[in-house]
């Protein structure tokens, strides 16, 4: 809904899917444009810390806690999917979040509460509503929309035994930068 109310508004601009590539160095199969579909009328590019990622042409490849690389105010959204839990000082990224979102764009996150550990390469940290509102807002951020998407295996998967937890909490937000 907030992404679709953004669209109306704008015709072009730039969306950045933070650690959009998948980490080859933990195993995982390289991706380009898994949620490319969310840009919108805005071209996608791709943020990721993985040295692979440097043979894509809409990549930019560094450690969101010190990335250079990405220019400031450069981004209308500014978006990452399960990924800041592997941020050693998520603090540190979410001020290059605040740095490079342009005023007026979009910040989306999905993150884990309540799944189990996966360090690839590292898990580091949970996050709560309060914990989400507190890092953006601090920054320059009004929140649009907080809260938590309550996952369940699939019955077909529940008989199972393996370190994938029957239901699991993801903790979202939607901010706004001013």
């Amino acid at each position: 809904m907030h992404l679709t109310d953004f669209y109306s508004n704008v015709s072009h601009g730039k969306f950045l899917d933070i650690g959009g590539t998948g980490s080859t160095a933990s195993g995982m199969n390289q991706v380009q444009t898994k949620f490319k579909h969310f840009a919108g009328p805005l071209e996608y590019f791709l943020l990721d810390s993985d040295p692979a990622a440097k043979k894509l042409s809409n990549a930019i490849v560094c450690n969101i806690e010190d990335c250079p690389e990405a220019l400031d105010c450069s981004y209308d959204v500014t978006f990452s999917h399960t990924v800041l839990e592997h941020a050693l000082r998520p603090w540190l990224a979410f001020d290059t979040i605040a740095r490079i979102t342009k005023k007026g764009g979009l910040s989306l996150h999905l993150v884990p509460f309540s799944y189990q550990y996966h360090a690839t390469p590292i898990d580091a940290f949970r996050f709560t509503t309060e914990a989400l509102s507190t890092l953006l807002t601090d920054r320059g951020f009004s929140v649009l929309d907080v809260g938590y998407d309550i996952c369940t295996k699939p019955s077909h998967m529940r008989t199972k035994i393996d370190e994938h937890f029957d239901t699991i909490w993801l903790t979202y937000i939607i901010a706004k930068k001013d």
